[in-house]
């Protein structure tokens, strides 16, 4: 009778169980272990931004819509103050409406306290939201204080429609930062845009040297909110990352202390003497700002992460209409035909831009600047 192999060589290998054929406990070792390894890897990655989905895109849109009507009676507003009420301080105005994004700052940690607010355990710490804050502050104060200046040189139309142009910039710079994908119909949105908006500068450059310079103060805005647009977006790529909020409140107390010794300065010297500020300009202001920037910009945000940089900002170009309709009940300015196509134009760029990355975000899983801050 010849030998029985001896079976600890083969327990040493993890094979010969009494329990288990050889075959199975093979295919274990070979698929659940790599399985079981693979699952605790995905445990200890973040997880990945979330595409916009057709709600979220639709709720995007709807922010931006909201945004468009209260940027236009927000520059009628800031007009019936510098013209009527005789109180020209563009830099203060910008200064006390951007300062008031420090109210989020309670209201995050009241919600905080409450239960309502609960930080992802791969959301920024408040240090990290504070440099981001930091970043965006000069870049906003810029974008929204040339524009504000350019409401006292030209009218709001003119102002409204040339703003719009920061589509063209926005676009640009995501391509190259987001990796936003270009179509040729995206191009023609912008181009749309572009268009209504040369109409426009020509047809003010007959209104005298003063509106000529609103216009180019107005296309300086445009080019700073297509810079900060996307640097919010490359710094937070979604919600999830960095809390709105929190970011909105460290924004207006870095704005609030970093341009104060400006504002006390201008003051002392003349340059915007704050002596004639009234109790009812002081009211005026504060409701604007409250709903201009505290409430439309957080909008605002949202529509751009719900959507894209280009959507959010070419979406704008709804306050056209608005504000065409502003100017003739204030001013008695009735349009003419070259603004009415200007207005056209930029109406369909901001159709034509939101069907087609509508479509290409749902063809698009994520765009590379998104994976890389996963």
């Amino acid at each position: 009778m010849s030998p029985r192999p001896y079976e600890g060589d083969s327990l040493q290998m993890g094979t010969a169980v009494t329990l288990a054929p050889p075959s199975h406990l093979s295919i274990s070792l070979m698929v659940d272990a790599p399985a079981s390894l693979e699952s605790q890897a995905e445990a200890l990655l973040p997880p990945p931004a979330p595409t916009p989905s057709r709600a979220r895109w639709i709720i995007g849109v709807i922010c931006v819509v909201i945004v468009a009507i209260i940027w236009t009676f927000s520059s009628v507003l800031i007009q019936y103050v510098f013209k009527d009420l005789d109180f020209s301080r563009p830099f203060f105005l910008t200064y006390y409406a951007n300062s008031l994004f420090a109210v989020n700052l309670p209201l995050y940690y009241i919600g905080k306290a409450l239960g309502y607010v609960k930080p992802s355990a791969h959301q920024a710490n408040f240090r990290e939201t504070l440099v981001i804050s930091a970043i965006i502050a000069p870049l906003w104060f810029i974008a929204n204080y040339t524009y504000t200046i350019s409401l006292s040189l030209t009218s709001v139309t003119s102002s409204t429609i040339i703003s719009s142009t920061s589509a063209m910039f926005t676009f640009a710079l995501s391509i190259y930062f987001l990796g936003e994908k270009f179509t040729w119909p995206k191009l023609a949105g912008v181009a749309l845009c572009m268009i209504g908006n040369s109409c426009t500068v020509f047809n003010d450059s007959s209104s005298g040297s003063e509106s000529v310079w609103g216009d180019i103060l107005a296309l300086v805005g445009a080019i700073m909110y297509g810079v900060y647009t996307t640097a919010i977006r490359y710094k937070i790529p979604d919600e999830t990352k960095v809390s709105i909020c929190l970011f909105f409140g460290l924004l207006g107390v870095v704005n609030a202390v970093g341009l104060l010794p400006f504002v006390l300065a201008f003051h002392y010297t003349d340059v915007e003497s704050l002596s004639d500020l009234t109790g009812k300009i002081v009211g005026l202001i504060t409701v604007n700002s409250l709903f201009n920037n505290v409430l439309a910009d957080y909008l605002w945000a949202l529509s751009m992460l719900f959507t894209t940089p280009t959507v959010a900002t070419i979406g704008l170009s709804l306050t056209v209409p608005l504000a065409i309709v502003s100017d003739y009940v204030r001013h008695s300015i009735s349009p003419t035909a070259v603004t009415c196509v200007a207005s056209a134009f930029v109406i369909a760029g901001f159709i034509l831009i939101n069907v087609t990355s509508k479509k290409v975000t749902d063809e698009t899983p994520l765009p590379e600047a998104e994976k890389t801050e996963s």
